[in-house]
């Protein structure tokens, strides 16, 4: 397209809105594809927890920190794992005031269907848009998140997407 032909709105799809319904629709195909698999209750702030475990454990302070939300939300995301078998919690070898969170095999099983979910919503892009196309989409809009991604400002959203179920 040629950036001085102007954008037409008329039809109201402005760039937040087709963002937004983008990623409701990515959402949903992965609740669906989830839910197909027996995943029941599971919210985005779940899949942060999961994937940014170490093996050698982590603390919740630490995953609040690389999730960029705050310490009370991790926790509660954290507490909701445990309990549904996800996540286990040992004491901390060298901070007896703190302990390791690690991932049990049913949160590794979990990450592992993620995987198919996420590889599964692709192919049905691609098969729309085209790979080359996706790829672009991909680079596209990794380049926009990581240009806002050290903001203060970001930080209140990603309490409130953490929240939200799939």
């Amino acid at each position: 397209m040629d950036t001085n032909t102007p954008i037409d709105y008329s039809n109201h799809m402005f760039l937040s809105r087709l963002l937004v319904k983008s990623y409701r629709i990515v959402q949903s195909m992965n609740g669906t594809f989830l839910r197909s698999l027996g995943y029941a209750n599971f919210k985005i702030g779940h899949i942060i927890v999961l994937m940014n475990l170490a093996e050698q454990g982590v603390t919740t302070t630490d995953l609040a920190k690389k999730a960029k939300v705050s310490k009370q939300a991790m926790s509660k995301l954290v507490n909701e794992l445990i309990q549904e078998g996800y996540l286990i919690s040992r004491n901390h070898p060298q901070d007896l005031r703190s302990s390791l969170l690690f991932c049990t095999e049913k949160g590794n099983q979990f990450l592992e269907d993620l995987m198919k979910s996420r590889a599964h919503i692709e192919q049905k892009f691609a098969e729309i848009i085209g790979q080359e196309r996706l790829l672009e989409l991909n680079q596209l809009l990794s380049e926009i998140v990581s240009h806002y991604d050290d903001l203060e400002s970001v930080d209140s959203i990603n309490d409130k997407i953490a929240g939200t179920k799939i």
